[in-house]
């Protein structure tokens, strides 16, 4: 998941008649699909190649409140470093050769 956030307030449920939805980012809207069908929240994909928007029709009965609790935990955030996370070392840098004499092998 990228760094930036997913949504840039909060997600919400718009409702349009009978149908709930959620708009995702494009890039994401598979993804999140998959994540709310794995906490037992199916919804539709519907996708607007041409304004590149997508959104998530929630299915009959899938409770918004679930959608919701499912999207704002995939919200980036300040993460505390875990005993599984990998650590960054930089590489000590090299200084450059500045002096042409510096560069003659004999």
């Amino acid at each position: 998941m990228t760094t930036a956030a997913l949504f840039p307030d909060a997600p919400a449920v718009a409702v349009e008649g009978e149908r709930k939805y959620v708009s995702v980012p494009w890039d994401e809207a598979e993804a999140l699909r998959a994540a709310l069908l794995k906490h037992g929240c199916p919804t539709t994909l519907c996708l607007d190649p041409e304004t590149r928007q997508a959104r998530l029709e929630l299915w009959p009965g899938v409770k918004p409140e679930a959608v919701l609790a499912v999207l704002e935990a995939r919200q980036p955030g300040p993460r505390a470093p875990t005993a599984d996370a990998p650590t960054i070392r930089e590489k000590p840098t090299i200084p450059a050769v500045t002096d042409p004499a510096d560069q003659i092998c004999i």
